[in-house]
């Protein structure tokens, strides 16, 4: 008994250092890895750091270089002819736009390579970069790139212009790098570690500091060569980038420090934007964290080694008041017994067990063999009702449209096409339900145009929540792109599920709120997700795990109510899923439900074709037919050739989308219309389009019937060509280049359009500078110009001269005091005879459709997005201002 107790006194004493060993070793080992993860973690999360912030620092570099190049061309475009008479109005047009658009240096250049300043000429031409004899465009480069004192020059193609004898053939500006790297912080952080630069494709640093001020050397890229690359990296692959203007990272070790550096190629120029993190600094910081929790930890594994000694020491002073040795031979018996026993059920209960597995498994052959008999019938049966019940709606559609029916028939038969349509949503919900468990659906791969997609939606959804008394929002957070490649009809069949639910199940008064965003974009592809939510009658906890289940239903009795086959959440579920998607629910009885729904797509990069003298990518295609199968086809023969479309389900629609196309000055080339449509026919349509348009886009009507017997009515409606079904792209094209020969020759005939010499124009603009140059622009054309510092100003001006004093109103929409909207609509309401017929025209950075909508709506006649094109707005006050000046009163 004694070597006994010596023995567990021996062990307890071994079993305690070997728990402090691994307590300690434990503590010491998960610290190590611990810190070498989070140096991981920290590193993959600075890359993106770096290229986040690399990307938006040269979108405001490449901004600066766009605005001081529309600069230099907005200046060149003021100039007249006698600015060009001599030098000394030469000098003084270019000292008046050096104080206009805030320019260091504003010259030209002659063929020769004479350079005329605001100060006189200079005959240093090869100081500077570009060639100013085969320049054919914008050209940036840096001057004196060598020194200190850099500066950007700008250099753009003029003229040719005739001065003195001479042909100036380049206009360039000047200025100081400061200044154009201004809103690009180059300094470095408050803590050290991140630093922001700018490069040419040679590796000069733009701001005269290489890698933070840490590098000796001049130039990056031999800064580079002379750094220790981690794994994966060369100095060569980062030269080769910067000569292919390729975005790209590197890591390396620089003097003995650590450093990422990430660099992104300035749009327009041979210039790299960089971002530099020093992740030494990082890497201390961290261990300096990690020793501290190794510390606190060894100091906590003492401890807890300190009480199981404790513990032990008790565990063996209560051992040796233990039982007689006899006692504790009696006890393992009887528990050996048992657990013989124990032993022996186990066995037969194995058996047992083996017996019924053996069972199931028959079952299950059995369920599973039945269950493929099922999915055949139900594919089979629904593939054959749905052609009888095709037959009953297209019967119906026909009955109804018999004039001579009765009232109480045409009540019969509209029942009996809800009743059809009702049927044949369950039948097609069963056959997709039967594809998806034979796995005979698959998902296609195709480009389509996502902001469509959504457009769809909300123009559904919104109507059916009108209809029934509810709010409906709809969504886009953040920046989304206008085309990705999936399967958009199964993205849509799952939206239209989940959103018609959020209707079916929301009573009148509450809301239905659908949003979209993009929560992560990499390797060509970007995870999107959609976000349902409604304020209906909610489900119970305990429903929310059985939601998407076949047939499944809370509550019976909504069968009768809600009119539900069980299937749709099933297909929308069965759907994500093969989508790679996830779908989930959040509810709460009486309350509401949410429905997230998350998918990732492919990016799209839309390219298109050439088709000889017309550019398809340049073109677009409103198509017009009541048959949305016949649009989508369309639309997918169109997008073949690169051709962009619109659809429109019916003609009132399609005038109301020529409409604000049309005060945008960004009319459709073609619009496709088909015949045969209810409420207003292809013919009517396009009666109206020309009411609106006049002849700035091509008509051609689709049709499967002989067009002869509406061939006048058709053209006296402004109709140029018709096109038999089905569509071909190559046929479109070819009757598009015909409209377009007559739409020419049309064209070459003398129209009537208004001189807008000596014409009177009130211009609304708040900013001072934007109303002097617009006012230079008018009076390029000899107008007369007031400004108004704002809306209410307008009005009042208006309001003291008298009837027909102003041709035209210029009018700014975002203002002090008074908005353009607010100030056109008060001009509208005045009891005068202009208020109703002078054209207003909106000069605004709104491009949306609802913009367009709301100013139309205002009264105003065209919608001109800023920055305004001067030929743009010729255009459009010589259409708009009458011919004849309206007479003023004596």
């Amino acid at each position: 008994m004694k070597r006994r107790k010596g023995n567990t006194v021996l062990v307890a004493v071994i079993g305690g250092v070997c728990a402090l060993l691994i307590l300690v070793l434990g503590t010491v080992w998960t610290g190590r890895t611990a810190a070498r993860d989070t140096e991981k973690a920290v590193r993959s999360v600075s890359q993106l750091y770096l290229e986040e912030l690399a990307g938006r620092r040269e979108q405001v570099v490449a901004s600066n270089l766009n605005n001081n190049i529309a600069k230099i061309q907005a200046a060149v475009s003021l100039m007249t002819p006698e600015d060009l008479s001599d030098a000394e109005h030469l000098q003084a047009f270019q000292s008046r736009m050096k104080k206009l658009f805030s320019l260091e240096k504003f010259a030209f250049v002659d063929t020769d390579g004479l350079i005329y300043t605001s100060r006189g000429t200079q005959d240093n031409i090869a100081d500077y970069a570009f060639d100013h004899v085969s320049l054919a465009g914008p050209e940036i480069s840096v001057l004196n790139p060598e020194s200190p004192e850099k500066k950007v020059v700008i250099a753009v193609p003029v003229g040719p212009l005739s001065f003195q004898g001479k042909v100036l053939a380049v206009c360039f500006m000047e200025i100081d790098m400061q200044v154009m790297l201004e809103g690009v912080s180059m300094n470095p952080d408050s803590t050290g570690t991140t630093f922001c630069n700018i490069y040419t494709a040679g590796g000069i640093a733009l701001s005269n500091t290489v890698l933070g001020g840490l590098a000796v050397e001049d130039n990056l890229l031999e800064a580079m060569r002379h750094a220790e690359m981690d794994e994966g990296y060369s100095p060569d692959q980062v030269a080769r980038d910067f000569a292919a203007g390729r975005k790209g990272q590197v890591s390396f070790t620089y003097d003995g420090i650590r450093e990422t550096l990430s660099y992104a190629p300035v749009a327009g120029t041979d210039w790299f934007l960089t971002y530099l993190i020093r992740e030494s600094v990082l890497s201390r910081e961290i261990s300096a964290v990690s020793d501290d929790i190794i510390t606190r930890s060894l100091v906590m594994s003492l401890l807890t080694a300190a009480v199981l000694i404790a513990l032990f020491a008790y565990v063996i002073h209560e051992t040796r008041k233990s039982a007689r040795l006899a006692l504790e031979k009696e006890t393992i018996q009887a528990e050996s017994r048992v657990k013989q026993q124990e032993l022996e059920e186990k066995l037969a209960l194995q058996e047992q067990l083996a017996s019924q597995s053996q069972a199931l498994s028959d079952a299950l052959a059995e369920a599973e063999q039945a269950n493929k008999a099922k999915t055949a019938f139900l594919s089979n049966m629904s593939h054959e009702i749905r052609t009888p019940m095709n037959a009953i709606i297209g019967l119906d559609s026909i009955a109804l449209n018999d004039p001579d029916i009765s009232d109480r028939t045409r009540e019969y038969l509209e029942k009996i096409g809800t009743s059809a349509n009702h049927l044949l949503a369950l039948i097609n919900d069963i056959l997709d339900m039967s594809r998806i468990e034979s796995g005979r659906m698959v998902l296609k791969n195709e480009e389509f145009s996502f902001s469509r997609l959504i457009e769809q939606l909300c123009t559904l959804f919104s109507g059916q929540c009108q209809d029934k008394g509810l709010s409906f929002h709809c969504r886009i957070i953040g920046e989304m792109d206008d085309d990705y490649i999936g399967d958009a009809m199964k993205l849509r069949q799952v939206l239209i599920n989940t959103l018609s639910n959020a209707v079916k199940f929301t009573p009148e008064g509450g809301e239905v709120d659908f949003s979209a965003e993009r929560i992560r974009r990499f390797d060509g592809k970007s995870t999107l997700r959609f976000v349902i939510r409604d304020t209906g009658i909610g489900m119970s906890p305990e429903y929310l795990p059985d939601i998407f289940d076949a047939f499944s239903q809370e509550d019976s009795s909504a069968t009768n109510k809600y009119g539900s086959s069980g299937l749709g959440m099933a297909i929308t579920k069965n759907i994500v899923t093969m989508m790679n998607g996830d779908i989930r629910v959040e509810s709460e009885k009486g309350k509401g439900t949410v429905f997230t729904v998350t998918v990732t797509l492919m990016d799209s990069d839309r390219k298109g074709g050439d088709a000889g003298e017309i550019v398809p990518a340049d073109m677009c295609v409103l198509v017009v037919d009541d048959d949305p199968v016949a649009c989508d086809h369309a639309r997918l023969v169109l997008e073949k050739v690169g051709i962009a479309s619109e659809t429109a389900s019916s003609g009132s629609e399609a005038v109301e989308m020529v409409r604000l196309r049309h005060a945008r000055r960004a009319p459709y080339n073609l619009i496709l219309v088909d015949w045969q449509m209810p409420e207003m026919d292809g013919v009517e349509t396009t009666r109206q389009i020309r009411a609106v348009v006049g002849r700035e886009s091509a008509v051609i009507i689709l049709t499967a019937y002989r067009w002869d017997e509406i061939a006048d009515e058709a053209a006296a409606a402004g109709v140029d060509s018709f096109i038999a079904k089905p569509l071909f792209a190559s046929t479109v094209l070819e009757e598009f280049r015909a409209a377009m020969k007559k739409k020419s020759a049309a064209a070459s005939q003398p129209e009537n359009r208004a001189d807008l010499k000596g014409r009177r124009i009130l211009l609304a603009e708040d900013m001072a500078v934007n109303a002097e140059i617009m006012t230079l622009v008018l009076q390029m054309r000899e107008m007369e110009v007031e400004v108004a510092e704002n809306g209410r100003i307008a009005v009042e001006s208006f309001e003291k001269h008298p009837a027909g004093y102003y041709d035209a109103i210029l009018m700014d929409m975002r203002m002090p005091e008074m908005d353009g909207i607010e100030a056109t609509e008060r001009i509208r309401a005045m009891a005068r005879a202009d208020a109703a017929t002078i054209p207003i025209i909106a000069l605004t950075a709104n491009a949306f459709d609802e913009d367009v909508q709301r100013s139309l709506q205002a009264g105003l006649n065209a919608h001109l997005s800023k920055p305004v094109e001067p030929d743009m707005l010729y255009q459009t006050l010589e259409s708009l201002i009458p011919e004849t000046p309206a007479a003023l009163p004596e």
